[in-house]
C-alpha cells in the first residue's frame, strides 16, 4: 500500500499483515538458520535487519486499515458545555466540523457500495442490542439503561450508533443531490 496516490481503498481486508507475518517469519529464519536459505552468517543478518523493515512497514499499514475500519462505524467524542458555546448576532456555532476534502467525498462514495456494506453497517450484536432496547424499553429498563450507557466497558454504546446515522443521512443526502 503506498499513500503516494490519489485514490485509496481502505474498506478491504488488511492483506498487508500476511506480508508483515511472512516477513517476520523470514527475518527469523534468516537469523536462527541461515543454512536453511544457503546464506553465510554475515550476508543472513543484513538480510534479516531487510526482512524485519519490511515486516514493521506492512504491518504499519495494515493496522492503518484496521484503524480506519474500526473508526468508520464510530464517531470521536465531542462534548461541549453551554459556556463554550460562542455566541454571535450573525453566526450559528454548528460544532467542530473539519475541512471537506475530495477523499472525504471519496470515502462517502467507497461506504455506498454493496460489497463494503460489512465494513460499514454496525455489526449484528448492535443492531440485536438496539432492538431489544426498543421491545423491552419498559419491561427491561435497568437492561436497557445499561445496554444505551455511555461507557467505554459498553460495545453497545450510542457513539457507535451516530455513525449508523450518519451514514443514513450522508448516503440519502448524496441521493439528492444526483437527482
Amino acid at each position: 500500500m503506498s499513500d503516494r496516490y490519489v485514490i485509496e481503498a481502505m474498506l478491504r481486508p488488511a492483506v498487508e499483515l500476511n506480508t508483515a507475518v511472512v516477513a517476520a517469519c523470514a527475518s527469523y529464519i534468516c537469523i536462527t538458520a541461515p543454512w536453511a536459505v544457503a546464506l553465510a552468517p554475515s550476508v543472513s543478518y543484513v538480510t534479516a535487519a531487510g526482512f524485519a523493515v519490511l515486516s514493521v512497514k506492512r504491518a504499519q499499514q495494515g493496522l492503518r486499515v484496521l484503524r480506519y475500519r474500526r473508526n468508520i462505524r464510530r464517531l470521536p467524542r465531542y462534548v461541549v458545555t453551554s459556556s463554550e458555546v460562542p455566541v454571535s448576532n450573525q453566526r450559528l456555532f454548528l460544532g467542530k466540523g473539519f475541512m471537506w476534502e475530495q477523499k472525504h467525498t471519496q470515502r462517502l462514495l467507497d461506504t455506498l457500495r454493496p460489497e463494503v456494506a460489512g465494513y460499514v453497517n454496525p455489526p449484528a450484536l448492535y443492531q440485536a442490542a438496539r432492538r431489544f432496547e426498543q421491545h423491552y424499553e419498559h419491561r427491561f429498563p435497568a437492561l436497557c439503561k445499561l445496554l444505551a450507557r455511555d461507557s467505554a466497558l459498553n460495545p453497545f454504546d450510542h457513539c457507535r450508533r451516530s455513525a449508523a446515522i450518519r451514514h443514513c443521512t450522508a448516503s440519502s443526502r448524496l441521493r439528492s443531490m444526483s437527482r
